[in-house]
């Protein structure tokens, strides 16, 4: 029940409930984890009508014609189907085969790092790599290997002449790893806010239909945690309004 005074400190979570694509069914509530901010806006246009009847026009009526319902929240948790949703994209889980004395054919200038595994279908290449081996030359020497990435790298000084095409062998042990790739197509869903306020009533808040984007930067690297921004755009599911505010039951 609402208190003559009502002063919040807004806390809450955060639920995506994604259509399947192209529809509007419903998937299931996906809590998106830690969220510092999340705010709605709303923005009106309105036409005015004037009499023009003598002297000075009056203003005689106002109608609102337009009304936009739009959102924003920053999310810090940083989990594999956010970050799918930052980049419009999707993710999965890669499972690599193992595999035993592979070759491929590079060409190298010293002091460059080279990724192992490169193909049309795997283009981040190939990771847990071992008994790497370069005709002719010796690790530690002219090169070196950081194993779990894949990664090979020509020493400066070494036998490995710069724009020499050298013959890598090595082998790859089992794995899977996770793999986020970027698309372009916006995420639709409905949207459910959960209020656990620090201070003041719980209100919660329900979109039927949302267009779900990422906005502004993805920092990588830096002195605070990592965060992503969303914005969203409230839409009209059929003749269901745009947002819902519900309190919490209470008995009269």
């Amino acid at each position: 029940m609402t208190a003559i005074k009502n002063h919040v400190l807004g806390r809450g979570k955060i639920y995506f409930d994604p259509f399947v694509t192209g529809t509007e069914t419903l998937t299931g509530e996906d809590h998106l984890g830690n969220t510092p901010s999340f705010g709605i806006t709303v923005e009106t246009q309105k036409v005015d009508h004037y009499s023009a009847e003598e002297g000075i026009r009056n203003k005689d009526l106002s109608v609102t014609s337009q009304v936009d319902f739009n959102g924003a929240f920053v999310t810090d948790n940083i989990i594999l189907p956010n970050v799918a949703r930052f980049f419009l994209g999707s993710s999965a889980t890669l499972s690599q085969a193992g595999e035993t004395a592979t070759s491929e054919g590079i060409t190298v200038v010293q002091g460059r790092y080279y990724q192992l595994g490169r193909t049309a279908a795997l283009i981040s290449g190939k990771r847990n790599v071992s008994a790497v081996a370069i005709t002719g030359s010796v690790e530690g020497t002219d090169f070196s290997v950081e194993a779990t990435l894949g990664r090979l790298y020509v020493i400066p000084g070494g036998n490995i002449a710069d724009d020499s095409t050298v013959t890598v062998t090595y082998d790859v042990a089992a794995h899977s790893r996770t793999q986020v790739i970027s698309g372009n197509d916006l995420l639709y869903g409905a949207l459910r806010f959960i209020a656990f306020n620090g201070v003041g009533d719980d209100t919660d808040f329900y979109m039927p239909k949302v267009s779900l984007r990422p906005n502004g930067e993805y920092a990588l690297k830096g002195e605070d945690w990592q965060q992503m921004g969303f914005s969203l755009e409230i839409l009209q599911l059929g003749t269901n309004p745009h947002i819902l505010s519900d309190g919490r039951p209470f008995t009269p």
